[in-house]
């Protein structure tokens, strides 16, 4: 076993890291603007400046002499069960021994901190999912990415904006809507739920009604845009008009594998594929019917899934 340790960095390092990001030039996970993320918890850290707040991080780094050899960023997530890496940037263009000491070091600081799940996305066909299956990540879901089709459609739309209520009935849908084996390894309580709701980075959240239940959730952001639809209930292209005149010319739709209908439905509307990445999930904590979670060392071996 690697003798390779990451080491949690101090607010003054990750504020200071913005001029060596350079070298470390070859990102491993799916983007999901680690490195704003990194320079602005470092400052609002170290209180020299007022920023927006920004969610809780942890920064980790493998050294190599007085630069570094790779650095990764998580951040909490909503409710605080889950948190998400969102950089892991080596300066090499293949390093699996350092992608497995940055992603035990955060797994083992996220443990210390009451996390239960430590999320990440990796591009399809990535020359590092080898590393990242070492590291105790489990790939349960695929997430296809289209680019929105030329001209918005501006149509009026049945959904409406969710609010702090909707959130139960949003949950319920979920339950609905995503097969069984996703939602074990993704959020098998509300709490996680939340987390992952939180992973999309949506900005705005649109539900449509029906009768005694939600049909559809639509979260857009900068970014993505993601969809919740029960199947067979209708919606789909209620669903697509929102996204095309709500979600930025730059956005993606983000569909999952279990999502077939919408998949078809955004083809014929001539949305153009992107790309496929895979969503994986490492278990830090154990589920118990009596104590709801049992904690397990950040250092200890993967749970089996």
């Amino acid at each position: 076993m690697s003798e390779l340790r990451a080491e949690p960095l101090s607010p003054i390092d990750a504020a200071t890291l913005w001029p060596q990001l350079h070298r470390l030039d070859t990102e491993v996970i799916a983007t999901r603007g680690g490195e704003n993320l990194l320079v602005s918890s470092g400052l609002a850290a170290t209180g020299i400046t007022r920023l927006p707040r920004v969610p809780r991080t942890i920064v980790v780094g493998v050294r190599r002499g007085l630069s570094y050899r790779g650095v990764s960023v998580a951040r909490c997530l909503s409710g605080g069960a889950g948190w998400e890496v969102v950089s892991l940037r080596i300066g090499r263009p293949k390093d699996d021994e350092a992608v497995i000491a940055l992603l035990a070091g955060l797994a083992g600081e996220v443990a210390m901190r009451d996390g239960r799940t430590l999320y990440l996305r990796y591009a399809e066909g990535s020359p590092h999912a080898a590393a990242l299956r070492q590291a105790g990540f489990f790939a349960y879901r695929l997430e296809r990415l289209y680019a929105l089709p030329a001209g918005a459609r501006g149509a009026e739309s049945a959904f409406r904006p969710a609010a702090r209520s909707d959130r139960h009935a949003i949950f319920r849908l979920y339950c609905r809507a995503v097969p069984e084996m996703v939602r074990r390894h993704e959020a098998p309580t509300q709490q996680e739920f939340r987390a992952v709701l939180d992973s999309f980075d949506t900005s705005r959240e649109f539900v449509l009604d029906g009768p005694g239940n939600l049909l559809a959730w639509v979260g857009i952001g900068d970014r993505e845009a993601h969809v919740l639809i029960d199947a067979g209930e209708g919606g789909i292209d209620a669903a697509l008009d929102l996204i095309e005149a709500s979600a930025p010319r730059h956005g993606a739709l983000v569909v999952a594998e279990h999502q077939p209908d919408l998949e078809s439905a955004a083809a014929a509307r001539g949305y153009p594929a992107l790309g496929v990445r895979l969503m994986c999930a490492r278990r830090l904590a154990l589920l118990n019917p009596l104590k709801e979670v049992v904690a397990v060392p950040g250092d200890s071996y993967p749970v089996p899934q």
